[in-house]
């Protein structure tokens, strides 16, 4: 099957190119990229946040001195510490610091 020249193509709106066929050059500029909305130390410390509070609350459920319910009721330390962790990381989605 032999290749039409894109330069005697003819098409049905009357023009003679086609976008397929157009030489753009081998050399794109490289895109902007593209940063996202926030503070990024703000998501950062809360990612922190959250990890840590999720390892005191394995660390205090493996010390087997109660339930894992009773140990959250026992110590709120670890729910707090995500919840400052959740709350930090969405102020740093929407703030710019």
């Amino acid at each position: 099957m032999a290749l039409t020249n894109p330069t005697n193509y003819r098409d049905d709106w009357g023009t003679s190119a086609r976008e397929g066929y157009e030489d753009r050059g081998h050399f794109r500029p490289p895109r902007t990229p593209h940063k996202e909305p926030g503070s990024a130390v703000l998501r950062t410390i809360g990612m922190i946040c959250i990890v840590a509070g999720i390892c005191w609350y394995t660390y205090l459920a493996t010390r087997g001195t109660s339930t894992l319910i009773g140990t959250l009721e026992e110590n709120h330390g670890p729910v707090a510490v995500v919840g400052l962790g959740v709350v930090v990381s969405l102020l740093g989605k929407y703030l710019k610091i």
